[in-house]
């Protein structure tokens, strides 16, 4: 088994310059900024609701979903983005499963907490 150790601070200056040589070289790309995740859901959530709210807009979704799951045949790393979609995918197979069963017992309306207990809360803490 190897150990490794810490790196020394002047082993991570130099890392630091060496990166930063590269960078000015053009062998490694610009440092990329952190994204403002508050702000970005505000912008594409205002967006949405201005021009992806109707019925005829649904295969925009579908198709921006395809985009983001990945293929069948899996032979890359599952970003946690793509967790995060296939996340949406299963609750959405699982509500569907869930009115079936609703609709069964003859139930129309039912509680939304409910669904959330036994649909939408095992899926978030997979």
């Amino acid at each position: 088994m190897v150990v490794k150790k810490k790196l020394t601070i002047r082993e991570k200056k130099w890392n630091a310059e060496f990166k930063g040589e590269m960078i000015e070289k053009g062998a490694l790309p610009p440092d990329k900024a952190r994204l403002n995740r508050k702000k970005f859901a505000n912008e594409v959530l205002k967006e949405y609701k201005e021009s992806l709210s109707s019925w005829d807009d649904i295969t925009y979704l579908y198709q921006a979903i395809n985009w983001m799951v990945p293929s069948e045949n899996i032979e890359f790393k599952i970003e946690l983005e793509q967790v995060g979609v296939l996340k949406l995918l299963k609750i959405a197979m699982d509500i569907k499963t869930f009115n079936g069963k609703m609709v069964k017992k003859g139930k129309t309306k039912y509680n939304p907490y409910d669904m959330y207990k036994e649909v939408v809360e095992p899926i978030l803490k997979l």
